[in-house]
């Protein structure tokens, strides 16, 4: 894409095979803040990412948050999964932000309270949960933007918060991270145990095979103990023989 240096304002376009020019993309049509309209002739100046109603799948990534030009982000109607980066506070630009209909999980990150310019916000149909942080902006919504999120609570929901539930947005998410990576060692633990004692408690063969290997390397790392077991061989032996005579 490059501008038209003839005009005073540089507008989307883009030099086909077929002509010698610059043709304009003369319209496109984008959804902002909830409608749809008809952008002719746009202005380069004007950023916009609209990936809704895709099969996008996995968290939404941090590296967004440093496109601080940007002025429209919808992502609503997709499969992402996830928290809201905290880096949609970089976004000083933004005026329109659309998650809606979702799989997002966690905490409304107090960052996007400093978006000043954020004059359309849809969060709704997701899995968020805690307090919505606390700023005359994101109160100014309407509850409709975050309805469809069984664990938020706060204004301008009707859901007032329990005692200690805003003390930290992040809390659940990570004591849920927390909870995998203990279920997840305690489950390799469990799997380790019935791999090696399996075998050694069905296997007669299995069985036989370990003592010799344990009474192998236990002779090895202390002889004495092979000595004492021969003697204590020897000894079972001449009390054999004794009593068949």
């Amino acid at each position: 894409m490059k501008g038209n240096v003839n005009d005073s304002y540089d507008y989307l376009n883009f030099t086909p095979f077929s002509q010698s020019g610059p043709y304009y993309q003369d319209s496109v049509t984008v959804t902002s803040k909830g409608l749809k309209m008809d952008l002719v002739k746009i202005l380069t100046v004007f950023i916009s990412v609209d990936f809704s109603s895709n099969y996008f799948e996995g968290p939404i990534p941090e590296v967004i948050g440093q496109f601080k030009g940007l002025h429209i982000l919808n992502l609503s109607h997709n499969a992402l999964n996830g928290s809201i980066p905290s880096t949609f506070g970089n976004l000083s630009q933004l005026e329109s932000l659309d998650l809606s209909f979702n799989n997002l999980t966690g905490s409304i990150p107090q960052q996007l309270a400093g978006l000043t310019f954020l004059s359309f916000l849809n969060l709704s149909h997701n899995k968020l949960v805690g307090m919505i942080p606390t700023s005359t902006q994101l109160q100014s919504f309407l509850p409709s933007c975050f309805e469809g999120n069984a664990g938020l609570c706060g204004p301008p929901l009707s859901e007032s918060c329990r005692d200690g539930e805003h003390e930290d947005t992040h809390l659940s998410s990570e004591i849920d991270s927390v909870n995998v990576s203990i279920l997840s060692v305690e489950i390799g633990y469990i799997f380790g145990l019935v791999v090696i004692i399996g075998p050694l408690v069905y296997c007669k063969r299995c069985r036989l095979w370990y003592y010799r290997k344990v009474d192998y390397y236990l002779f090895i790392i202390f002889p004495r103990l092979e000595e004492a077991n021969r003697r204590t061989r020897g000894r079972r032996g001449q009390s054999v023989r004794r009593r068949r005579n």
